[in-house]
């Protein structure tokens, strides 16, 4: 079976966001632990208060993302050490969530000429927040601006940075992909995909997808998201990515536009109804 889930928000409580989803029978959930792009962090429920929660609206997976607020690439020394001790922390608050994975963009590079030193810092911060307890998913990006992990290759010179170890893995943001120039039409397409992932990285470690549309071209290096089929994503690229998650059983996380589970209805009509041709 397919384990679909969504990206919600957890401002009315995390306790109605779980809830909500297993209502709408989702099987996994995302949600950040704290506003991503700063600001005071509300406090949390009591330690392992939501894993009885958790289980009874059926939610299998539990995905915190990483805020967005410090670079974990930073040349700075200063503002590399704010995000390491930021993040650690966020390693802390996933695990008093009873979350199962901390998911994690690269962050950015200063200059073309420090962009491997970036790779060196990001993977150093990774190593920095697996001294909390926990796991952490690496995610790909779109390469806007100067972000770091928007290539396959480059992706695989971070994780042979950090080895083999099992609590790094990768989740792929297919609107990332497609935003840094991984067409995403035809079943071959999809194929493709999961070749270079399994080329450079390995397709065991990935561990969760972002299912999303792109509202921008192939390879406009434009991080916008679009309800599933309303982009450049076809359909038969989107059917063969539902067969590839179902026979690895790996976790589809919904971000396309939307705060809640109903904004994003027809999102998971879209779903429901390629799946039963899977």
């Amino acid at each position: 079976m397919i384990r679909v889930g969504a990206q919600v928000s957890q401002a009315r409580g995390y306790e109605v966001a779980i809830q909500e989803a297993g209502d709408a029978g989702l099987r996994a959930l995302q949600v950040f632990s704290r506003s991503p792009v700063g600001g005071q962090s509300k406090s949390l429920p009591a330690a392992n208060s939501l894993k009885p929660i958790l289980r009874a609206a059926g939610i299998e997976v539990f995905y915190i993302h990483a805020p967005y607020f410090v670079n974990p690439a930073a040349a700075d020394p200063d503002k590399l050490q704010r995000a390491r001790a930021a993040l650690k922390q966020e390693m802390r608050r996933a695990k008093r969530l009873c979350g199962d994975y901390v998911v994690l963009h690269p962050g950015h590079w200063q200059t073309e000429a420090h962009r491997e030193a970036a790779e060196a810092a990001f993977a150093g911060t990774v190593v920095e927040m697996l001294k909390a307890p926990g796991r952490v998913l690496i995610e790909n990006t779109a390469g806007q601006g100067r972000e770091l992990g928007s290539s396959w290759t480059e992706l695989r010179s971070i994780f042979q940075r950090l080895g083999q170890t099992r609590r790094v893995g990768l989740m792929l943001d297919t609107a990332h992909a497609m935003a840094a120039g991984q067409r995403l039409q035809t079943r071959d397409d999809a194929d493709l995909l999961f070749e270079e992932i399994e080329k450079n990285i390995g397709v065991r470690r990935v561990a969760g997808i972002h299912l999303n549309d792109s509202l921008y071209p192939v390879g406009s290096h434009r991080d916008r998201h679009a309800h599933l089929l309303e982009g450049v994503l076809g359909a038969a690229a989107l059917r063969h990515i539902l067969a590839w998650a179902e026979d690895y059983n790996c976790p589809l996380i919904l971000e396309t536009p939307g705060r809640d589970i109903a904004q994003r209805s027809a999102d998971l009509e879209t779903i429901g109804g390629l799946s039963q041709e899977v």
